[in-house]
């Protein structure tokens, strides 16, 4: 029997990926949209149990990760369990820079992820999740 396939409160939004090559490098934009109504819980400062929003790559020979932040985020402030939550709301932008290992771009190389978040809505939290993304470099 497998598990319940769980809701997500987050969609990786491939439309408004970018991507810049910069000499060996290239610069990937990812964008993330946070349903309406919800909001997920902030990338360092969390507080009561709350689980931050982190962003996992895998690692690949083809590449290595110089770099990668939180580079657009939509802050909010909301009140649970009378404590105040800096939280995120509607889109979230993470840039990432890669160094390429070969000259020329493999056409199947992907750049492979996970988003962690716990979203919560006016009401109460959720169990946290694991949004996996893949993008093509």
């Amino acid at each position: 029997m497998g598990g319940a396939i769980q809701k997500h409160f987050v969609e990786f939004d491939d439309d408004l990926l970018r991507t810049a090559k910069q000499g060996d490098s290239i610069v990937v934009v990812l964008s993330f949209n946070v349903q309406e109504g919800y909001h997920i819980q902030d990338v360092t400062n969390t507080k009561d149990n709350l689980i931050t929003t982190e962003i996992k790559l895998q690692q690949h020979s083809d590449y290595t990760i110089l770099n990668q932040e939180f580079t657009t985020t939509n802050y909010e402030s909301v009140t649970l369990n009378q404590f105040t939550h800096r939280v995120l709301s509607n889109i979230l932008e993470v840039t990432v820079t890669l160094k390429l290992e070969n000259k020329s771009i493999d056409p199947d190389l992907n750049l492979k992820g996970h988003l962690m978040y716990q979203a919560c809505d006016d009401k109460q939290c959720y169990f946290p999740r694991t949004l996996n993304f893949s993008v093509k470099l």
